[in-house]
């Protein structure tokens, strides 16, 4: 148990020396039940992606695009947490201050999905068509000249090494973060000069975030489809981190409270704040969707609109059409009250509400490259669920390890009185 603790967090443990309110001692069961049940779903996608799979081969082409859809909802999440944590710095907030520790806490996952995304570059031959060595043979019959004129780009080695490099960025980003964060807590006069620290890391690291996500956007998930290209994609898979990672921080916020933790210390006053981000990246998500959408109707070019034509057919129509109430209309509805934003059960329904949207927005953008016809299989929910409920027990073995708020934080005291206007 102790290699899991060095792994998710290799940062000395400094829990015993918080202030007992922000000291947070789950119950063994709270971390080893979703580890447990996390682990199990992964099984069973296993033995289903076996069961389905084509003669010759291990696993089911469904197999690698479940686990693809699960394995980047935990990306998109750690992500976010990176990309809220290096805003909080930039800006200098005070309000946020309260609810920091927990998206530093989603940050540090990096490690550990490097390992998880194994399975996606053992399956690349069935997750990128671009892979295939036969479409690149001058006159074969598979002969693909699109795919060749982009083979520069689009080839295992180059797209392996580019995974490196974000991977390997991102989590240099968060342990840093990390650790000038977590050396703050056990430092009784941490000064300006830490937070003068975090800002200029955070100020090269969105630099390096904004380039880094967006690429990773184009290889992970648009080369699916490699004869489709947009050049709005970068900005749209970065709205859906933000808009998750907004929903995690809230959701674990409420959880905290409703198990005796940070009462007094998270109000209402941090969740309305909370709330009208979660508001205004429902329409951020729309703007971008429905641009790049419009660029490409009002363009018309065939090799751009067969991406969405595909979305339109065999069931995908309706798909498209829930996406845009679930993602847009029902949110805004929501959360464009006041009341809504203050009231914690309508909190935590939305949170819940935001990370199934995700899912399928995630969902929606991947398999109609696999299933023409909507359809939603066993293995397409234990896949992403699996993952999902293995990466939250990880999540409260390292939030047990440090306090649950930088309580050594100039800048505390005045999120705590934090009201709005």
């Amino acid at each position: 148990m102790e290699f899991l603790f060095r792994l998710i967090d290799p940062l000395r443990a400094t829990s015993d020396r918080a202030p007992e309110q922000y000291r947070f001692v789950p119950e063994v069961r709270s971390w080893a039940i979703p580890i447990g049940i996390g682990l199990a779903l992964l099984v069973l996608t296993v033995a289903l992606g076996m069961a389905g799979a084509e003669e010759g081969h291990l696993f089911s082409q469904r197999f690698y695009f479940a686990y693809l859809i699960g394995w980047v909802f935990c990306v998109t999440i750690s992500l976010g947490g990176l990309f809220f944590v290096m805003l909080q710095h930039l800006t200098t907030a005070e309000w946020s201050v309260v609810v920091r520790r927990i998206p530093e806490i989603l940050m540090m996952n990096f490690p550990v999905l490097i390992i998880f995304g194994l399975p996606v570059v053992f399956g690349m031959h069935d997750l990128y068509h671009w892979t295939h060595a036969d479409l690149y043979e001058v006159g074969g019959e598979n002969y693909d000249p699109i795919l060749a004129a982009k083979q520069s780009y689009l080839n295992p080695p180059f797209f392996i090494a580019r995974l490196a490099v974000y991977f390997g960025l991102w989590t240099y980003l968060s342990f840093r973060l990390y650790k000038l964060s977590i050396s703050q807590d056990v430092d009784p006069q941490p000064g300006e000069g830490r937070m003068a620290e975090e800002r200029k890391v955070s100020a090269w690291g969105m630099l390096v975030f904004a380039f880094t996500t967006g690429f990773a956007g184009f290889d992970i998930l648009m080369s699916v489809d490699p004869h489709w290209f947009s050049t709005m994609f970068g900005v749209y898979f970065f709205a859906g981190t933000f808009f998750v990672i907004l929903a995690s921080v809230t959701m674990m916020a409420l959880m905290l409270q409703r198990a005796g933790y940070l009462n007094g210390v998270i109000t209402v006053e941090h969740y309305h704040d909370l709330g009208k981000f979660m508001f205004g990246f429902t329409v951020f998500w729309a703007y971008i969707a429905f641009s790049q959408y419009m660029l490409i109707w009002y363009a018309n070019l065939p090799e751009e609109t067969v991406w969405f034509r595909v979305r339109m057919e065999g069931g995908w129509g309706y798909a498209s059409l829930a996406l845009i109430f679930g993602h847009f209309v029902i949110p805004f509805l929501v959360l464009a009250f006041r009341a809504s934003k203050r009231s914690k059960g309508v909190m935590m329904f939305m949170t819940f509400w935001f990370l199934l949207v995700h899912f399928f927005d995630l969902y929606w953008l991947t398999m109609p490259v696999v299933n023409h016809n909507f359809t939603f299989e066993l293995i397409d929910i234990t896949g992403w669920l699996g993952l999902v409920l293995f990466f939250a027990g990880l999540i409260v073995l390292r939030a047990r390890r440090h306090a649950t708020v930088p309580y050594n934080d100039p800048k505390l005291a005045a999120s705590l009185a934090f009201e709005n206007a």
